[in-house]
């Protein structure tokens, strides 16, 4: 069943990432990419492409804000039958938002550092901006709305795949325009891109999972329990070496409950053996709903 366009508290705190993100995102390329002709991938990427053409060729340049419109238009209404209203008009907010936010700072231009310096801070920004509008559920539009699209039609072949080509044909493009040399520091920017996004999205939902095995298992979980409001699954173990069952604890927190745990275990049982693990994502009562 098709989600619903619901104006809780949950959408209320994803519009603020979105707006937040776009913004950013909108900033960072016409601050750090756009002085350079940093083709990252994207429609933005075919924008400044599109920008330098125009140039070129009818002697007035096409802006990125007015470019990620018109290139995003017909994307969205094939994306509306294919994703669903709610998807939709989360990512087609993102997109107006992100105009917004390259109109705005059309003139910001930082022309003054080393085109590396560019490339990282453009890539680091960049990479929050799209990692809290990704946080929200949603896009800024474009390439992965397109890969989308031409995976409903052809199945065959997946749609990171598609999405693969449709961002190197964009890099080729850059290459062609502006050299391999632009082309391979805007490889940078991707990966710096990607890679923070990837952090944002992992740390809003950043927990820490626990195993416990102690004698004194019933009085860890209890205390757990009421001091940090947090259950615990019982395991029953058997230890290799000496051949005594067990009972194993397993927990899930936040990294800030961690502090009062590790407390907790020590006070009860020093001699518990405890290792805490990373976990990127916990769904259920308690944790995230997403």
């Amino acid at each position: 069943m098709e989600k619903t366009w619901r104006w809780d508290r949950r959408m209320w705190t994803d519009l603020c990432k979105i707006t937040a993100g776009a913004l950013i995102l909108g900033f960072s390329l016409n601050m750090f990419f756009e002085p350079y002709n940093l083709v990252a991938g994207g429609i933005t990427g075919l924008g400044i492409v599109l920008k330098e053409m125009s140039l070129r060729w009818f002697g007035w340049e096409l802006p990125l804000w007015l470019s990620n419109i018109l290139l995003n238009a017909p994307l969205f209404i094939g994306g509306y039958f294919l994703q669903g209203r709610a998807f939709i008009l989360k990512t087609g907010y993102a997109t107006m938002v992100l105009s917004v936010g390259l109109y705005l700072s059309a003139d910001w231009g930082y022309y003054g550092g080393d085109i590396l310096i560019n490339t990282v801070y453009g890539g680091v920004m960049g990479g929050a901006g799209i990692g809290l509008v990704l946080s929200a559920s949603a896009t800024t539009g474009g390439t992965d709305l397109l890969a989308s699209i031409l995976h409903y039609f052809m199945r065959h072949i997946s749609v990171a795949v598609y999405l693969f080509l449709v961002d190197g044909v964009i890099i080729v493009l850059s290459i062609l325009v502006f050299g391999i040399n632009l082309a391979l520091y805007a490889i940078i920017g991707i990966y710096l891109t990607s890679w923070v996004a990837d952090k944002v999205v992992d740390g809003l939902h950043y927990s820490k999972a626990l195993f416990i095995i102690s004698d004194k298992s019933e009085e860890i979980s209890g205390r757990l329990l009421r001091e940090l409001s947090r259950g615990a699954t019982g395991i029953p173990v058997v230890g290799k070496y000496t051949g005594e069952p067990r009972e194993m604890l397993y927990i899930v927190m936040s990294v800030k409950e961690t502090v009062v745990a590790k407390r907790v275990v020590k006070e009860v049982d020093p001699n518990a053996f405890m290792m805490i693990t990373d976990t990127k994502e916990v769904l259920g009562e308690g944790f995230s709903e997403h």
